[in-house]
């Protein structure tokens, strides 16, 4: 009898029953709203940044552009209304309590982070864009609370392998990665105005266009750790979630898609997820962890062009239009190279929708 298929992911003693979770955003400002969060397949669940003090932000805030969102929300019911609203969750899944030390000096957050703990949290987690917060916020929290520590990473840190050491040796859990890439911004042409309503007119986008930065993001990192790595920024679609997994993440966190999308895209990615394990005879997720890792430098090849399979072929021509070099062509409804042109560069494999053609060794 085959091994039963196991989607759950458990770090420093903390279960999640799938790798998901919906990470700190507009989705988990509230317990009404975690509530709701929480009838859906999520493995765990983070609140939206907790500030000290109660904000507001100027509308518009959130805006669909370039296939993604941008982002301008910095709202916040403050601390103080944040524990009444921790005590009126029911929900199955780990809760995972964010502050932002942006907002709140290190030492102070992490008092704060003892104090979650005991209304309700299973991770308190602490998020920053000076990373440096980070690591004296994790010292001082790790005196004050008993449950895991996670930090979430900005974009495009320096020197990743020497943070990340730091942040090991100062007793953290779990490395989240990463927040949304910015500053950004939309115009509406007819009104000749800037969309977004914050000073600026600036927000930060997240969403499908910055998965493949996450992606490399955290290859990165999962390089550089022994801790998990929950991986945040771009994710759409179970494919996502698996290429995160990968490339080395435990964890695979959501916000912008459920936004645009609904929270039922957790469902499907559930569903997706399944299916795929199902598929490809997939027992766990440790199977597959990190098993890019070792491909990360590979032989390099200057010799390898594209190489058409005509029976997976459909003629659909999109190749034939992608290829800068004018090396593909139709012939007899098929794709076809002229290996006096072709270059290798690889833009034909990946709009080809039938994995037809790939970059390999020239037949």
């Amino acid at each position: 009898m085959d091994q039963k298929m196991d989607l759950s992911v458990t770090i420093a003693g903390v279960t999640f029953d799938n790798p998901l979770v919906l990470s700190e955003g507009p989705l988990s400002g509230d317990a009404r709203l975690i509530n709701r969060a929480a009838a859906h397949k999520i493995g765990g669940i983070c609140t939206k940044s907790i500030r000290e003090e109660e904000a507001f932000s100027a509308n518009p805030y959130m805006i669909s552009a370039g296939g993604g969102l941008i982002n301008a929300d910095w709202n916040s019911i403050g601390y103080e209304a944040w524990l009444k609203e921790l005590d009126k969750l029911d929900i199955h899944q780990p809760l995972l309590t964010n502050i932002g030390t942006n907002t709140t000096p290190p030492a102070k957050a992490a008092e704060q982070a003892g104090i979650l703990q005991e209304h309700g949290a299973s991770f308190v987690c602490f998020s920053d864009y000076n990373p440096e917060n980070l690591v004296e916020t994790v010292r001082y929290a790790k005196s004050k609370v008993n449950v895991p520590i996670m930090v979430k990473l900005p974009p495009f840190v320096n020197n990743i392998g020497d943070l990340c050491k730091r942040l090991e040796d100062a007793g953290v859990s779990m490395i989240a990665a990463m927040d949304a890439v910015g500053p950004a911004m939309d115009i509406d042409i007819s009104r000749r105005s800037p969309i977004l309503g914050n000073d600026g007119a600036y927000g930060y986008l997240s969403s499908a266009p910055i998965f493949p930065l996450t992606l490399a993001y955290i290859a990165e990192i999962a390089a550089n750790v022994t801790v998990p790595v929950l991986g945040v920024g771009g994710v759409t679609c179970a494919e996502d979630v698996i290429k995160l997994i990968m490339a080395g993440a435990s964890c695979v966190g959501m916000v912008g898609t459920p936004i645009l999308k609904g929270l039922d895209v957790f469902d499907k990615i559930d569903s997706g997820l399944r299916d795929w394990m199902s598929e490809n005879g997939i027992h766990s997720w440790d199977e597959i962890r990190g098993c890019i890792q070792p491909k990360l430098h590979p032989v390099t090849h200057t010799d390898f062009r594209a190489k058409v399979d005509k029976e997976k072929c459909i003629g659909c021509g999109l190749c034939v239009k992608s290829c800068y070099a004018g090396a593909l062509s139709l012939k007899d409804k098929k794709s076809t190279v002229d290996y006096r042109y072709c270059s290798g560069c690889g833009v034909c494999q990946s709009v080809c929708r039938k994995d037809a053609i790939h970059v390999a060794e020239r037949p």
